[in-house]
């Protein structure tokens, strides 16, 4: 049995800045106990400095398996909105089981989360994000057209 999380949050989320007069900044200490859970690696300094570094209107489904075929993951949507000024994504997992561990790791990640809109969990709260067949999908603004795309990545050891 699966079991998966959707969480509506910034992608400020998944960074920590330990000092406040410094641009160093690490991986959240909240989401590197979920990729510790899951024994999946996030490489989110690159996933955090792209997606300031693209325009509006852009931005992929990045999930990020263990191994090939697992099916557990950690699945981010970069699409950056127009209009989103508080940096918003979509984010979640599947764990292979629904274990009490990343039940409660996912929840203070949640709760601990500054800008933060949603929280779900359940067996099936990531299909539509995760379902192939949507993709590529067009988001529309003005007279601009950006077709997202879904990207995956196996076991990766970067963060």
């Amino acid at each position: 049995m699966k079991y998966e999380f959707n969480i509506t949050a910034s992608i400020s989320e998944l960074v920590w800045y330990p000092d406040e007069w410094s641009d160093e900044y690490k991986v959240h200490p909240n989401f590197q106990a979920v990729m510790d859970c899951l024994g999946i690696t996030v490489p989110v300094r690159n996933i955090y400095e792209r997606y300031f570094d693209s325009p509006v209107n852009s931005g992929n489904v990045l999930v990020f398996h263990e191994v090939e075929d697992s099916v557990s993951c950690i699945v981010l949507d970069t699409y950056r909105d127009p209009l989103d000024q508080l940096d918003m994504i979509q984010l979640g997992w599947r764990s292979h089981s629904r274990d009490y561990e990343i039940r409660r790791l996912s929840r203070k990640f949640y709760d601990e989360c500054e800008f933060a809109v949603r929280y779900q969990e359940g067996q099936s709260v990531l299909y539509e994000m995760l379902r192939e067949d949507r993709y590529p999908r067009k988001f529309h603004y003005g007279t601009t057209v950006f077709g997202q795309k879904m990207k995956r990545f196996v076991n990766l050891m970067d963060s």
